[in-house]
């Protein structure tokens, strides 16, 4: 189904940018536009469920996801020499430019620039995705995930890189120290 005037009505989101509203907010302001599936597979998607969608863009999105996930365990194996295969979720392949992107990434000395090199991937590949589909839900889930990468980068500070740290420390304390 195309929703022509919700998405051309859309604000332009960059990475680095702000918004002044969640996912959950943008949502309340557009359901009563989408079809009664779309609105469910969306509400999954902001919920953290994306599993239980049905729509092909929140299918091929979990699978291109999987593939970063993989490559990130691929490369993360090979540099401690231990097999990935246990790691490796869904089909357990291994897309070639995920692949690429992930060593890119881990070859960043500073961890923030990995994890930004990571969304800077999923962003564009976001782009990729909804071109398919522009005036359809495709460009909508696409503008939601997006969204909720926003609010994931504006969440990020000092403090609560400190307390998951210590939590860290503190849950693998036992491994540091005994080498268990």
């Amino acid at each position: 189904m195309a929703y022509y005037y919700l998405v051309a009505s859309l604000i332009p989101l960059t990475l680095e940018g702000d918004v002044s509203f969640t996912p959950r907010e943008f949502f309340e302001s557009c359901k009563n536009m989408l079809a009664s599936q779309d609105r469910k597979d969306l509400e999954y998607v902001i919920d953290g469920r994306p599993e239980s969608a049905r729509h092909a863009f929140v299918r091929k999105w979990l699978y291109a996801e999987n593939q970063l996930k993989n490559a990130l365990a691929a490369a993360r194996s090979a540099r401690l020499n231990i097999d990935s295969h246990q790691f490796l979720r869904g089909d357990k392949k291994i897309d070639i430019n995920a692949a690429k992107i992930v060593a890119e990434a881990l070859s960043k000395h500073n961890p923030l620039d990995k994890e930004r090199a990571l969304d800077k991937y999923r962003w564009k590949l976001l782009d990729d995705m909804a071109r398919a589909d522009f005036f359809g839900m495709s460009s909508i889930f696409s503008y939601v995930i997006k969204l909720k990468l926003i609010m994931r980068w504006k969440s990020l500070n000092d403090e609560k890189g400190r307390e998951v740290l210590e939590k860290l420390i503190v849950t693998n304390s036992g491994e540091i120290c005994y080498g268990m």
